[in-house]
């Protein structure tokens, strides 16, 4: 099955289906006592208390609790993880006998391939027999269990759901949807994304919804109303919703797709295709081998760093890694063939997912350092640079998906994330107490006023915060006018300058980042995007930052340029912010909580 578009031309950034109802829904067991069990949202911490015992569902309103438990779903809490078998207890009603069980609400089913995988078999087996004996509590009396019926609802969940991410970005749920959703295919360079509406029934975040623009292929539609399919109805208004929403331009009648994946991780690609010559086949070989091996370090370490809680050992190993790449000795070669050393680029997926690595692990030591010399009374430089490093990993990420981008523009929604994370760490830097040490280190900039926060932050040289309004109040069609190449093309040539003033600060003591002379700049890596063996252009600057090293603020402020880098630093982090919230405005609308949390970092009162 497949979705397209339907009468008429969809521009990029508008919202192409309403809000659609799940047929069914379920929170992960470890938010039953922190989310409501309906709409998702969270509650009040009021409202929940851990408990050792069977988890029990609570409601935000009284309107969410009508759409409460059954006791068959009572009784399946008692054997977590529940959630995927919730669901497919929630999809029985819509299901039909099981002399038709290839599909449930339109939805296929894939229930044969799945139970001829032996894993998977077992656990849809288990799972089923699971549901049949929570059901027999509420059954009428000789109404028996349909087994087949019971593993193809199972089937149903494990194909056709979706995990349901918060605010924060964390899975709490999973839903699914009719097929008006799940139609949608994947493509790994889509057209459209999804966001999901967590948030109480009787309070939904805004009154005007699209109709209906998207129709199965092969069918017709008068206004928007397909005449020729019925879509089955979701859980009487309740569950999370999710909005599907162009992020490209898609013609009439054109297939509309979304990623089920993340875009930045690798593809399954065989070596064969990928080369003819023994030569080429062999170190595509080697090469497979190496990132596998780079990949399982990189999980080891990042488990070790969240087992063990010691950041300052993470950065140190993962920098190393890229540094020097993969040893000769760990590499088996063989008999006759020479050493080889692979070491990674720095757009390649692994590395990409390092930086982000990197940048949460210093953040981490600077937040216990900053504790520590809170208690000691002592200075917090140290903390500074790890905040520093931090924020230079968080930008490098936003740069090098930024330039992934200007070849895929289906990573739109990954590029608006980093450049806002960017954004944060670097006003979270400018913030830092640690530069008031210097006692007389003024920061006009962050002083109060009683103008708007985005009047606050005007830039001469750029448009970007009057884009950012005209993206939240008038639309897309404004946008259009403005032109997206050229609000991007502006805020380039506006960090450039600033990344001149404050880069070589950021990165001043690291390693692996004083090889990026520009971040914005990526011409020195030639015009190939091998993933492998590159070199690197260690960046020069004219600073001399060796009193850095040293603490003492005499050192310091001998450079000279102590104000102007807290104040560079902080109108840097503000142009990430808000093209960051530009691009979120394409891809989730103007109503979205990123723009709303968006909208509130810029609101910082300085003291």
């Amino acid at each position: 099955m497949e979705m397209r578009a339907g009468e008429e031309d969809i521009e990029i950034g508008e919202d192409i289906t309403p809000s659609v109802i799940p047929l069914s829904y379920a929170l992960h067991d470890s938010f039953l006592h922190s989310h409501c069990s309906s709409c998702f949202s969270r509650l009040p911490s009021t409202n929940f208390t851990q408990h050792h015992h069977a988890p029990t569902p609570l409601y935000c309103s009284s309107i969410c609790s009508s759409s409460h438990f059954s006791p068959a779903e009572l009784n399946l809490l008692h054997s977590p993880p529940s959630s995927d078998l919730r669901a497919a207890l929630r999809l029985l009603p819509h299901s039909l006998p099981s002399s038709s069980i290839n599909r449930i609400c339109g939805l296929l089913t894939n229930r044969e391939k799945l139970m001829a995988d032996e894993e998977i078999s077992a656990h849809v087996r288990y799972g089923a027999k699971a549901i049949a004996a929570a059901r027999r509590m509420e059954m009428v009396e000789n109404e028996k269990n349909d087994a087949v019926l019971l593993e193809a609802a199972l089937c149903v969940v494990l194909t056709n759901a979706v995990e349901v991410h918060d605010n924060e970005g964390r899975s709490i749920g999973i839903a699914v949807y009719g097929p008006n959703f799940s139609w949608i295919n994947h493509s790994c360079s889509p057209n459209a994304c999804y966001r999901f509406i967590i948030s109480p029934d009787n309070v939904m975040p805004f009154s005007e919804e699209s109709r209906l623009r998207i129709l199965p292929a092969g069918t017709k539609s008068d206004n928007g109303v397909h005449n020729n399919i019925e879509f089955p109805k979701g859980c009487s208004g309740s569950g999370p919703r999710v909005i599907v929403r162009s992020i490209k331009r898609i013609k009439r009648g054109e297939e509309v797709t979304v990623a089920y994946t993340d875009l930045l991780q690798p593809k399954e690609i065989s070596a064969s295709n990928l080369a003819s010559s023994s030569l080429n086949s062999e170190l595509s070989f080697y090469r497979d081998e190496a990132t596998r091996k780079l990949t399982d370090y990189v999980d080891e370490v990042t488990a070790e760093y969240l087992a063990v809680g010691d950041p300052e050992s993470c950065c140190k190993k993962l920098e190393n890694m890229l540094i020097t790449g993969l040893l000769d000795e760990q590499l088996e070669v063989r008999e006759g063939k020479s050493q080889l050393n692979f070491r990674l680029h720095p757009l390649h997926h692994l590395a990409l997912n390092t930086y982000t690595i990197l940048a949460s692990a210093y953040k981490i030591r600077a937040s216990d350092l900053f504790c520590l010399h809170s208690e000691v009374g002592g200075l917090s430089w140290e903390a500074l640079s790890m905040s520093r490093i931090s924020a230079a990993y968080s930008l490098l990420l936003a740069t090098s998906t930024y330039h992934l981008f200007c070849f895929e523009s289906s990573l739109l929604v990954s590029v608006a994330n980093f450049w806002t994370s960017a954004g944060e760490s670097l006003l979270a830097l400018a913030k830092s107490s640690a530069w008031d040490s210097l006692g007389k280190c003024g920061f006009p900039v962050l002083n109060r006023s009683p103008r708007s926060p985005l009047a606050m932050h005007k830039c001469s040289k750029c448009s970007l915060p009057e884009s950012f309004e005209v993206n939240l109040s008038f639309g897309q069609d404004q946008i259009r006018k403005a032109g997206f190449d050229s609000v991007s093309s502006s805020f380039l040539d506006c960090i450039g300058s600033l990344l001149q003033e404050v880069w070589g600060f950021l990165i001043q003591g690291d390693r692996y980042l004083k090889m990026f002379k520009d971040p914005t700049g990526f011409s020195w890596l030639g015009k190939s995007l091998d993933i492998w063996d590159f070199d690197a252009e260690l960046s020069h600057n004219d600073v001399d930052f060796n009193c850095w090293t040293n603490r003492s603020v005499s050192g310091i402020e001998a450079l000279g340029y102590t104000d102007q880098w807290r104040i560079n630093t902080f109108q840097l982090g503000v142009h990430c912010l808000l093209y960051g919230g530009f691009l979120a405005g394409i891809c989730y609308g103007p109503h979205s909580h990123w723009i709303s949390h968006i909208r509130g970092a810029l609101n910082y009162e300085g003291k």
